[in-house]
């Protein structure tokens, strides 16, 4: 009768070390899944840092481009190209003509 609990002690020993092999695989597993994450986001991040500096870049072009549009745009600039190169001048009054078109004609 003395050795009726042995058996229950065996299994509980077995049972106890499925239980600390399994914390210790779920141990490594979430530190393995913890490094790997913060390799990810280190690379996210880089990418992050690499897609502003690209951003700005391009906000810094974009306002460059606009500057220089609006400098070849400028009314100033083209009637001086439109003097000098194609040696236009203004426009006087006697130098208008209105032409009527008769009724029922429709413009081009």
């Amino acid at each position: 009768m003395k050795n009726a609990p042995l058996p229950s002690l065996l299994s509980l020993w077995s049972w106890g070390v499925f239980v600390w092999i399994t914390l210790i695989v779920f141990l490594l597993v979430s530190a393995i899944a913890v490094v790997w994450t913060k390799h990810q986001v280190r690379l996210t991040s880089t990418e992050l840092h690499k897609t502003v500096k690209k951003d700005y870049a391009l906000r810094v072009e974009e306002g460059r481009l606009a500057l220089e549009y609006n400098h070849l745009l400028s009314r100033t600039r083209i009637e001086q190209i439109a003097r000098e190169k194609l040696s236009m001048v203004p426009m006087t009054t006697a130098q208008e003509r209105v032409l009527l078109l008769p009724e029922g004609v429709q413009p081009p």
